[in-house]
């Protein structure tokens, strides 16, 4: 990279083309620092680098994926946080989505040293939840049609492991951005980090079996996406 820059927690390494969006990003990381790692509890000892990647090619040899999808806009690789370049977002992404992937990768970073071994649907929920990096339209119109056809997957199906290209195939980013703001409206940040902490007790943190959880997730997705909702917010 050609040039680095440092904020109190972060060091940004980027090239010349980047440089109008660095101080963007360096802000916006800050500005949510304080809230992510309180609710989270966790805080890191040494900054953390956030590199920035001018095109397709150059974030691909980052994360060391040869033939990553064109939707990727960042990951996790050699201890640094990476995304594409603001000015120059995937397809299918723009300008504030890019951006705002750099808190879900970060808010990944604090997850993973919580628990390494959480499963997908839950790390990727709260770090898109924290994000905000999709549209909210998206969010809503994959679980609407999901309810109308009776199809809201079960938390198994959306626990793909390290194969993210499935995860996303199975609306995963959708569903479990929706998982993670059922828990936080119904039962707080606090229970989200129980379960964060030991996910294969979610029956004890809830006090219900996995089914009645699914159930009772399922309620407040018709609830907050379905027809009736859509109505009201029309």
């Amino acid at each position: 990279m050609d040039f680095v820059c440092e904020s109190s927690h972060f060091i940004a390494e980027y090239h010349e083309s980047e440089r109008t969006c660095v101080e963007e990003v360096l802000n916006l990381l800050e500005e949510r620092y304080s809230d992510i790692t309180e609710k989270t509890g966790r805080e890191l000892k040494q900054k953390t680098t956030v590199k920035i990647c001018s095109d397709r090619a150059e974030l691909n040899l980052a994360l060391g994926i040869e033939d990553a999808p064109e939707w990727i806009r960042g990951g996790i690789a050699a201890g640094k946080t990476v995304i594409a370049s603001p000015l120059n977002p995937p397809p299918g992404s723009n300008y504030e989505q890019v951006i705002n992937t750099v808190v879900h990768e970060f808010t990944h970073v604090l997850i993973k040293e919580i628990n390494p071994h959480i499963p997908r649907w839950l790390d990727e929920g709260i770090a898109s939840y924290e994000g905000k990096d999709n549209h909210e339209a998206w969010i809503r119109n994959t679980v609407s049609e999901g309810l109308k056809n009776t199809r809201v997957p079960a938390l198994a199906d959306l626990d793909t492991g390290a194969d993210f290209q499935e995860f996303f195939r199975r609306d995963g980013y959708q569903y479990s951005y929706t998982v993670v703001e059922y828990v936080t409206a119904r039962y707080g940040y606090g229970k989200l980090m129980e379960l964060v902490r030991r996910p294969e007790k979610l029956e004890e943190t809830f006090q219900m079996t996995e089914e009645e959880f699914y159930r009772s997730w399922a309620a407040y997705l018709e609830e907050n996406y379905g027809t009736d909702a859509d109505e009201r917010q029309g």
